[in-house]
């Protein structure tokens, strides 16, 4: 029994030791107790797994040197978050580095038995004292008494270079603390560095350079506005949960900003030892991905114009400055070349009266005084002072222009903001953006105003009539057009019947190239109607439509290849007698494609009306459709990721047209890869508008009785409600996504792990982690995955299940161009629709029987439920 004792006892032993190093030091736990202490090669590591605590070595930097740090568990590189002891490493030669929690609650860096760093945050009277790391990185001390256990310090109180969420950017003006947050001195010394941010009493970040034992202001936020700093324009840095906190001015209070983010992602804001400040987000790959990096142009630092003056940057980014009007240099000679440090003063002084009673901003009144002129789209001055009383626009301005000590102001932020006479640091921000949304109203004399106010007046009246006198002929060239189309389709008439054209010996048109009736060629050689083609020119062209120049069929009918007299090659689609499509889809087509001009939109050259026949004239796309590529197992591998991410985006431009940016506003309804033709250079072009519907400008969306399109394609609001939007076409983009990176037809993954459709399949590979297994095989080796992932990711947000959670279609053509921007996280599918096959009936452009590769395409152009 004694030796039983024995070895139970050396057992226990034995296991004290495994845990407990170095007097006391732990291994993979999250908390240290006192007295404990963390060896050179221990951790502590946050219950999530995504923090850790321990000494490290910089990347790069000197071996010899550790400091005790906080990092990202997960990253695949070293990432730190936190620097203990950023000036005072540790030798490892010199002794043993450790990190102790002592019995008054302090945290000790050591170097054998000599302190380097501490926290001096000691608490008399608690007792049982812990370190821990929390799931949001923030290293916590705390104690107890007989009150109850309470925090006693926490390393998100004294940052170093990084703030993530959780933490705050705060100035306690009650007190006069400030939360700093200080670069490294290099990205391989972790040291204090000569760049620090922080929050200012006028609501505005700063960041403010020591050097040469001087400090500066490198760079400013501008105000705080509506939501985000009106000096940072990229609204896609706010959307993340970005928020001040307390008393803005005018109110003197407490403030702060914090950052809260929409997803479960990790996100890391980094003063960069360069000063620059760089948003990173952690991918599920362990890589980091940039989300946004503040601007390092030259008219992005602070004030490099001088006073009243403003910065503009030319198409290499280098700065062009100018004085306002009302301005000139102070020093003429150094202004121009180049040293801009004296800025400009006014050149001819205020009267300082406020008699203008009919000044508005930006312009001139009757008799002396001053008045304002206006500088549209800038980042505002420093030095603000917001007013509490002003109730709107009119009383801001009234108040500046009563006020002698005011030199401008703006209320564009919601706010009446004045400023004195300098006016300090004003960017010029390019047309378009966020921040060109900020006035800035400058006082100058009246006489400046006056003197350009007649000139200015002839300037407007010249345009305003040159602008009427176009509009009107437009619209006169607009009404006779419309009028035409309609007369040549019946579009009105009771009975919904087509003029018959004449034969071409008759119309005596000539078709050397495209055709024109001798009516087109009237009217001072201004074509306003589609040209309209003879029958007997069309059969000719085409070999009285040849099997032999057959290039496909669909639900319209068949599609022939076709040469004018001229040369011009024609693809000519004749309306089959026996299709489901006839009149009301002919039309359509006609009245819409010959309404829409764009690159990435197959051109209408004309059409023919002529007894029974109904024929459409298009221009001819050599590489057909993009299915003849993409579902034919030999020829998918022409397809590279170049080309296919070309068509992606050419398609996205497409439909930003039809959605947004043409005279109509057009829902497809039919998107798919069988109806996205292939000019020469494999560019796409969107075609078959049959099933198209106009919407109405204010209109959102429709309710529709006659259910058209292709079955697996089709949203779910559309298929089952008949509700149809421009987000319609939004999923059916998002299938045609994931065809194109898959090389895969939607229908076709139906047997696949379970999955009704490629929504289902590829929703399970990327959610597990193993997206680039849905990349094509035929270019997976080849393919960028992070670029092909991104695609997925967007293709999964545009088939989600509720129209209103998809993305517009100028949010996907913004953020395919940018690789920068943070992409949501997309809802899962819990309702897919599974694709019916069927043989025929199949919709496309250019389809041959012998090279169809979209045997499960169903168009359908009446769906009702039972």
């Amino acid at each position: 029994m004694a030796s039983t004792a024995a070895i139970a006892a050396l057992a226990l032993v034995f296991f004290v030791l495994l845990c407990v190093r170095d007097g006391g030091g732990v291994d993979a736990a999250d908390t240290l107790s006192q007295g404990q202490s963390l060896g050179a090669n221990d951790m502590l590591v946050s219950a999530n797994g995504t923090f850790k605590v321990g000494f490290f070595t910089p990347a790069g930097g000197d071996p010899g040197k550790v400091y005790l740090g906080v990092m990202y568990a997960t990253s695949n590189v070293q990432t730190v978050m936190w620097v203990a002891n950023r000036d005072a490493p540790v030798r490892t030669a010199a002794g043993a580095a450790s990190a102790t929690l002592t019995g008054s609650g302090e945290l000790l860096v050591k170097e054998g038995d000599r302190v380097a760093w501490r926290t001096n945050a000691s608490a008399a009277g608690r007792s049982n004292h812990t370190l821990t790391i929390r799931d949001d990185g923030n290293l916590v001390i705390s104690g107890s008494d007989a009150a109850g256990t309470d925090v006693e310090w926490e390393s998100f109180h004294h940052p170093t270079d990084t703030f993530v969420p959780g933490m705050e950017i705060a100035l306690r003006q009650t007190n006069g603390d400030r939360t700093l947050y200080t670069s490294w001195r290099s990205d391989a010394d972790p040291a204090t560095g000569d760049f620090t941010l922080g929050l200012d009493a006028s609501a505005q970040l700063y960041i403010w350079r020591s050097q040469g034992g001087k400090n500066s202001t490198y760079w400013r936020s501008g105000q705080w506005a509506s939501g985000n700093f009106v000096g940072i324009p990229w609204r896609a840095l706010y959307v993340y949960g970005f928020k001040l906190n307390g008393d803005p001015p005018p109110i003197a209070g407490d403030m702060s900003i914090a950052f809260t983010p929409f997803n479960s992602s990790l996100y890391r804001f980094v003063l960069r030892p360069n000063g620059v400040e760089t948003c990173y987000m952690l991918l599920g790959s362990g890589d980091w991905e940039l989300v946004w990096s503040q601007p390092i142009i030259p008219c992005h630092r602070y004030n490099l114009c001088g006073d009243n003056a403003e910065c503009t940057a030319d198409d290499n980014n280098q700065p062009i400055c100018t004085c306002f009007t009302g301005f000139e240099p102070k020093s003429p000679q150094e202004y121009n070349n180049g040293n801009w440090t004296q800025g400009c003063v006014r050149s001819v002084p205020l009267t300082c009266s406020s008699e203008r009673n009919n000044t508005t901003a930006g312009g001139a009144g009757a008799g002396g005084g001053d008045g304002f002129t206006v500088i549209r789209g800038v980042k505002l001055p420093d030095f603000a002072v917001w007013g509490s009383l002003v109730g709107d626009a009119n009383s801001c301005e009234k108040a500046c222009l009563g006020n002698c000590s005011c030199g401008a102001y703006s209320y564009s932020t919601g706010s009446c903001l004045t400023w004195g006479q300098e006016l300090v640091d004003i960017f010029q921000f390019q047309t378009g953006t966020e921040g060109a949304k900020y006035d800035l109203y400058v006082k100058v004399p009246s006489s400046l105003l006056d003197k350009s106010s007649g000139r200015w007046k002839t300037v407007v009246v010249v345009v305003v009539v040159v602008v009427v006198v176009v509009l009107l002929a437009s619209g006169l060239l607009m009404w006779k057009c419309r009028r035409r189309i309609k007369e040549k389709l019946g579009i009105g008439r009771k009975k919904a019947q087509l003029p018959l054209l004449r034969p071409a010996r008759d119309a005596k048109q000539d078709f050397s190239g495209p055709a024109q009736s001798e009516h087109e060629k009237s009217e001072e050689g201004k074509n306003c109607e589609l040209p309209l083609f003879a029958f007997e020119t069309l059969a000719t062209a085409t070999d009285n439509f040849s099997i032999s120049n057959k290039l496909g069929e669909g639900g319209f009918g068949h599609v022939y290849k076709g040469r004018l007299p001229g040369g011009e090659e024609i693809a000519v689609k004749r309306l089959s007698r026996s299709s489901g499509q006839g009149l009301e889809e002919f039309k359509n087509e006609v009245i819409l494609i010959a309404k829409l001009q764009h690159r990435n939109l197959v051109r209408l050259l004309g059409c023919c009306i002529q007894g029974e026949e109904k024929i459409l004239v298009y221009e001819y796309m050599p590489n057909k459709s993009l299915d003849a590529f993409l579902f034919d197992p030999e020829r998918r591998g022409l397809l590279d990721w170049r080309t296919r991410f070309q068509i992606i985006e050419g398609v996205a431009r497409g439909l930003l047209y039809l959605h947004r940016d043409s005279r109509l506003r057009v829902v497809h309804r039919d998107l798919k890869a069988s109806n996205i033709l292939l000019d020469r250079d494999m560019n796409p072009k969107i075609s078959d508008f049959g099933m198209a519907r106009i919407f109405g400008g204010d209109q959102n969306q429709v309710n529709t009785n006659r259910v058209v399109g292709t079955l697996g394609y089709m949203s779910p609001e559309y298929a089952m409600e008949g509700l149809f939007s421009v987000r319609s076409d939004v999923y059916s983009f998002g299938i045609l996504i994931l065809e194109i990176i898959t090389g895969q037809k939607n229908s076709s993954f139906h047997h696949m792990e379970g999955s009704l459709n490629i929504v289902g399949y590829a929703w399970q590979l990327w959610n597990g982690d193993r997206g680039q297994e849905l990349i094509d095989p035929a270019i997976r080796g080849t393919c960028p995955a992070k670029e092909a992932l991104r695609c997925v990711h967007m293709a999964l947000l545009c088939v989600q299940d509720h129209a209103h959670d998809r993305p517009d279609i100028p949010y996907v053509v913004l953020t395919l161009g940018s690789d920068s921007s943070v992409l949501p996280t997309p809802r899962p599918p819990t309702f897919t629709l599974q694709c019916t096959s069927s043989s025929s009936g199949r919709d496309m452009y250019y389809r041959d029987k012998e090279e169809s590769y979209s045997a499960n395409d169903l168009t359908v152009t009446m769906l009702q439920g039972r």
